[in-house]
């Protein structure tokens, strides 16, 4: 396994999250990509500035493993009114992701984007199937992040059978949820192409449903101090074949290199020496 952080756990800019991010040890730094209007000209994941932030990454000795696409959160594949958006920014994320060198784009399916019923996976599952090819022939994989349980998703993804379309797996996200996160592996399996690593901590709350995927449970506690069970977790992946990107997604608390250092020193005990 490889470890890296998201941009804005470190909080860092472009300018100097490769260098904060290699002087803490990581190996890897996903990027966020906020707005759909900073992947176009003038903004600062502009065509005009990719080579730039691949030199700047490469120099600090850190990898672009992944770019998240935040916004599609607002709408995006699974919706029959964001349809034709969530097609262009998917298509214009592939394009960000290969000028970055970067393998994997995050797709993500929460609050407003959220789906809610078959119609909307069924529309997801075509989507993806008229994007795959586009992906595959480019090198990159669609990636994506959702509240479906994991024997729904292995069952999406057989359907499209792709090899440029994958699970970004949350190992504290599907416990926000009620799923067991050793049972999503094992549903799973070769389907996680990337996963997120981050805390949660169910104390007094009644248990998360879809609809409240981003409540105080979620890295309530500093990463390893909380219900999900990182040891047992880290394991199963490996058992898995799994053998890509862990990035981690932890809370700040009072100091976000210093959390994010104790994070990763904690993922690489559980695992033995980097590869």
């Amino acid at each position: 396994m490889k470890f890296g952080t998201l941009q804005n756990v470190i909080e860092q800019p472009l300018s100097s999250v490769f260098t904060v991010a290699s002087e803490l040890g990581f190996q890897g730094v996903e990027i966020d990509w906020y707005d759909f209007t900073e992947a176009q000209p003038g903004g600062p994941l502009a065509p005009e500035n990719r080579s730039t932030i691949r030199q700047n990454a490469a120099q600090a000795g850190v990898d672009i493993p992944c770019v998240a696409a935040h916004f599609l959160n607002r709408g995006g594949l699974a919706q029959a009114d964001k349809e034709t958006f969530g097609l262009d920014a998917v298509r214009t994320g592939i394009h960000l992701c290969t000028d970055l060198g970067a393998a994997y784009l995050l797709v993500p399916f929460f609050g407003p984007a959220m789906m809610r019923d078959d119609q909307s996976v069924a529309r997801l599952e075509a989507n993806l199937r008229l994007l795959a090819p586009e992906a595959e022939a480019a090198g990159v994989t669609l990636a994506i992040e959702h509240t479906l349980r994991g024997d729904e998703t292995a069952a999406l993804l057989e359907r499209v059978d792709s090899p440029a379309v994958g699970n970004y797996w949350d190992m504290a996200n599907c416990m926000a949820l009620g799923y067991d996160p050793l049972e999503e592996i094992a549903q799973l399996e070769r389907h996680i192409v990337r996963v997120h690593a981050k805390e949660y901590h169910r104390g007094d709350d009644p248990r998360g449903t879809p609809d409240q995927l981003h409540y105080e449970g979620l890295n309530r506690k500093p990463f390893g101090e909380g219900d999900v069970p990182v040891p047992a977790v880290l394991s199963a992946l490996q058992q898995a074949g799994y053998d890509g990107y862990v990035v981690i997604e932890t809370g700040k608390f009072d100091d976000a290199r210093r959390s994010a250092k104790a994070a990763l020193t904690l993922l690489q005990e559980l695992t033995g020496p980097s590869q």
